[in-house]
């Protein structure tokens, strides 16, 4: 089996390529990329601006696995609705299918919760599509392309929404976890605005690499959340990691006006069938912390 995966030196796909390599072996994979990965197969992406020849003429030809992992992924709350960017992630994906891959049997697309509305209840994969943002609204119009694709042409698929992932390699996003870590490293006060009841559920990058990998294989095309189901608190979270700090910090609360929001998930489909036991978060956590530490230091 030939694997093709884009997006393989962000954040996620870069995990998730260390995984592939070592389950498959490099012979196995090619990336598409804009930069060259050693000991892969490496075509050059061109901004995704090339014909549908161009994957098969250039090693593809008998790729049975596109893994469509690179993507506009939001690193900060600012650039959520930014339209060039989030319309590229449409006219990307677009370009990729239009690709002759003549022996190509499965697509595996990583999409985000932030395709489904708000809910209060916990977020399933039956809960209604509904973004609160571009972002949102360009995974969900390709979620659809891919799916379009695939019955058209009698392809298998699976549709992997990432809900919040943590962990080593994340702190080139502006996320409360990675800023709340520096901090702390750096003997400064946790700043949470609000009162830090907001509920959050975590999942660790290692478990989120796994559980896509596994996806390769799985017989049935589904729709699945790769998401945690160990709910903290930004308060208890913000305490965690205060307990890793070698100075003593204090945890500050800024007062705001934005009402806190909870993200609570049901992740039975993800254990049912991609992976049945998930890193605690405080093992994580620290994990992260540590890492962080070293590379700061």
């Amino acid at each position: 089996m030939k694997i093709l995966i884009t997006g393989a030196t962000g954040f996620i796909g870069n995990n998730v390529l260390k995984k592939i390599v070592v389950k498959y072996s490099p012979e196995k994979v090619i990336a598409l990329s804009s930069q060259n990965i050693a000991g892969i197969k490496t075509i050059p992406s061109k901004g995704y601006d090339f014909d549908k020849n161009y994957l098969k003429e250039n090693g593809c030809y008998d790729v049975e696995v596109l893994m469509h992992i690179g993507s506009f992924t939001p690193k900060s709350l600012a650039h959520v609705d930014n339209m060039e960017e989030t319309t590229m992630n449409i006219v990307n994906t677009q370009n990729l299918l239009k690709s002759d891959l003549p022996f190509l049997k499965k697509i595996v697309f990583i999409s985000t919760i932030d395709v489904y509305a708000h809910i209060s209840e916990p977020l399933t994969e039956l809960t209604d599509t509904n973004p609160s943002g571009l972002y949102g609204w360009s995974k969900l119009y390709c979620e659809q392309l891919v799916l379009k694709h695939c019955i058209k042409n009698h392809l298998d698929y699976e549709i992997l929404r990432l809900g919040h992932v943590y962990g080593e390699g994340e702190e080139k996003y502006q996320k409360a976890m990675p800023i709340m870590i520096k901090r702390a490293i750096e003997g400064k006060n946790l700043n949470i605005y609000g009162d830090g009841e907001a509920i959050r559920s975590f999942i660790y990058i290692a478990d989120v690499a796994k559980a896509i990998v596994t996806a390769i294989e799985l017989d049935e095309s589904e729709v699945i959340n790769i998401v945690g189901d160990e709910s903290v608190t930004i308060n208890r979270l913000a305490e965690m990691i205060r307990s890793f700090a070698s100075e003593k910090v204090d945890i500050i609360h800024i007062p705001t006006d934005v009402p806190n929001v909870d993200f609570i998930f049901d992740n039975t489909k993800l254990k049912k069938y991609l992976i049945d036991e998930l890193t605690p978060l405080y093992v994580g956590l620290k994990r992260e912390y540590d890492y962080m530490k070293e590379r700061l230091t």
